[in-house]
């Protein structure tokens, strides 16, 4: 990954720290109702795709008068079985966001310590850079391996470390711009 990628991906990264920004003061000031969207959004996520797969298949079943194949009928069982189930047990899902909040954390905590380290190559940077990404990391380590009990906790825990993601980001953006010539 080349001085390049940070130029030409600057407008991106711009948008990616902007839009990580947002969410994570969404699920900052918002815990409690955050976290059951998130949850809601899975599982109706799941079931449209249930849906949709079971849709496709009839018709192309119907067009070609053959029968719907069997890893077909499995992917929409599998995604419809799934989504009630979030559906129907929410609580128990919510419970595996901290999971799922602290693997979030922990890849892009250390994706962004490589970037800027590869960055830090071909500009300048000083070792304050790194501690917001070795922040989110040790927020990702704690939150997957160490889950508190509390979903709301655990949701304005991610929300602020989704939130330094995105100030990162931002910061990044600005200390790899492209240097006037």
């Amino acid at each position: 990954m080349g001085f390049g990628f940070y130029i030409t991906g600057r407008g991106t990264s711009l948008v990616r720290g902007i839009l990580t920004l947002l969410l994570g003061l969404g699920l900052l000031c918002w815990p409690g109702f955050t976290a059951g969207l998130i949850v809601k959004l899975i599982a109706g996520f799941l079931l449209a795709m249930g849906v949709v797969t079971l849709i496709s298949a009839m018709s192309a079943a119907s067009k070609t008068s053959s029968p719907i194949p069997l890893i077909v009928s499995i992917n929409t069982g599998v995604y419809l079985v799934f989504g009630l189930l979030v559906f129907l047990f929410p609580n128990f899902f919510l419970g595996l966001i901290a999971f799922l909040f602290g693997a979030v954390l922990l890849v892009g905590g250390i994706s962004q310590i490589i970037g800027l380290y590869q960055g830090s190559r071909y500009a300048p940077l000083s070792g304050g850079m790194y501690v917001i990404p070795v922040l989110i990391t040790v927020c990702g380590i704690a939150l997957f391996f160490f889950p508190k009990s509390s979903t709301e906790m655990l949701t304005m825990i991610f929300g602020s470390a989704v939130a330094l993601y995105g100030v990162s980001e931002l910061v990044a953006v600005w200390k790899l711009r492209k240097p006037n010539i």
